[in-house]
């Protein structure tokens, strides 16, 4: 299976990577522009022919201010800038379409996002698995089923 980047977008978000060794990690969005782009810089060096799933977030909500969806979306544009200039390509998906890979999850939002936890974390017992990390391990789990 080729590498694969999945980026929950945000300061709450995460990445999990599925390298060209067959190992699977996953990190805390880094802090700042610069950070992110090192990391994403660093994970393509590292694996050739690496593509990136990017959850399709980053519009607006209602509900949400306008000053804060704003920046959620700059920084979601960053993030496709990021995975652009070094030569990733990226396909979007929504949380409905990859939460699915993990069967039934409960409504409420605090009580899916422990849900998702507790699920990526038995699928990966190799990981320290953090409310940060959950959502782009979740992705993972949808690509690497996708793939197969």
């Amino acid at each position: 299976m080729k590498p694969i980047l999945c980026i929950d977008p945000g300061a709450s978000g995460g990445m999990a990577i599925f390298g060209l060794d067959g190992c699977v990690e996953a990190v805390p969005m880094p802090e700042g522009m610069t950070a992110q782009i090192d990391a994403i810089r660093n994970l393509a060096v590292a694996n050739p022919s690496i593509t990136a799933i990017l959850e399709k977030v980053g519009f607006h909500r209602p509900g949400n201010s306008a000053v804060s969806t704003a920046k959620f979306a700059r920084h979601c544009g960053h993030l496709e800038a990021a995975l652009y200039s070094v030569g990733i390509p990226f396909e979007e998906v929504s949380p409905g379409v990859w939460m699915k890979s993990l069967g039934a999850l409960p409504a409420d939002k605090t009580a899916r996002k422990n849900a998702i936890k507790e699920q990526v974390a038995r699928r990966f017992p190799h990981l320290a698995v953090t409310l940060k990390t959950a959502d782009a391990l979740g992705m993972l789990v949808w690509a690497m089923q996708r793939s197969n």
